[in-house]
């Protein structure tokens, strides 16, 4: 299927559900627990990776280009997302991968090539390197920044706020980049403006990830903070006691969850309720971050 513009491929997206969650230990504590299925967007492009590339795909549209290039791991769904839709719409797509050309080649890797992105693989000290400065492209290749952190980005983030019917106490996400909360923090300044919004650090960056987040929101939009200590090692890292979660969680609430985002926020979320972080008779909502391909090399 080809798609001559972007907002075609608009068709193909719907508004992901809500899922409300029946947990013990919320219920004890009268806790309504819902979760904004952002998995269910598409089965390739899911989640916040649509969400941040709606609209930058749109402004790149507009500007003239047709060839893009980014960066990312060997799992990114970021990548994995992009590679697709550039396929959709027969754009030019090169990724810098953090890899050698040696290395096992992922799952996400290999949906990419096959949708015919062109991988160049770098050493860690180069990927750094890319992160502060673009590699010399031609100059109808626009740069991509790590994750699509990009203005454009959040405001496909902000849509998830037009989309709920009830207001909520808090609304937590998994956090890298930052990108995805920045649009849920100015989202939630007009649509749930009682809300607290709450990320969950997935690595060991949270206060790189505040001066980002700071940078692409307004002063005057408060109410957010960012929640440590459930990287379980790091981005990526996992343990049994994730991994125990993930599959029990998945099995008796039928929502898959990886390690990577989603489970690491989930988890949270129900260890911060059982110690009382939450007050009683609050509303919590949850956002499913999609990005399920990745697990498929991890695990």
């Amino acid at each position: 299927m080809q798609f001559k513009n972007v907002s075609q491929i608009f068709s193909l997206i719907q508004n992901s559900p809500v899922q409300r969650l029946s947990i013990n230990i919320a219920e004890n504590r009268n806790i309504l627990l819902d979760v904004k299925r952002d998995d269910l967007l598409h089965p390739i492009i899911s989640g916040n990776k649509w969400r941040k590339l709606k609209y930058l795909l749109l402004s790149i549209e507009s500007k003239g280009y047709r060839k893009v290039a980014t960066m990312g791991g060997v799992y990114s769904n970021f990548i994995h997302s992009l590679s697709y839709i550039c396929y959709l719409l027969g754009w030019q797509c090169d990724l810098y991968i953090r890899a050698f050309p040696e290395q096992f080649c992922t799952s996400t890797l290999l949906d990419c090539k096959r949708w015919g992105a062109k991988l160049h693989f770098v050493d860690r000290k180069r990927f750094r390197e890319l992160r502060n400065k673009a590699p010399e492209l031609p100059e109808d290749v626009l740069w991509i920044t790590e994750g699509g952190m990009h203005k454009p980005s959040i405001s496909g983030l902000q849509e998830i706020m037009m989309e709920l019917n009830q207001r909520y106490d808090y609304i937590v996400i998994a956090t890298a980049t930052g990108t995805s909360m920045a649009g849920l923090i100015k989202g939630a300044s007009v649509y749930q403006p009682d809300a607290k919004i709450m990320g969950i650090s997935v690595l060991k960056n949270a206060d790189q990830q505040h001066q980002d987040i700071a940078k692409l929101i307004s002063s005057s939009e408060k109410g957010w903070s960012i929640i440590e200590g459930y990287e379980f090692g790091g981005f990526a890292k996992r343990n049994s006691q994730l991994n125990s979660f993930i599959e029990d969680f998945s099995q008796q609430y039928n929502i898959p969850l990886e390690p990577v985002y989603s489970g690491k926020s989930f988890y949270a979320v129900t260890d911060l309720i059982g110690k009382g972080y939450f007050g009683n008779n609050t509303s919590i909502l949850l956002i499913h971050c999609g990005g399920l391909q990745g697990a498929r090399s991890i695990s």
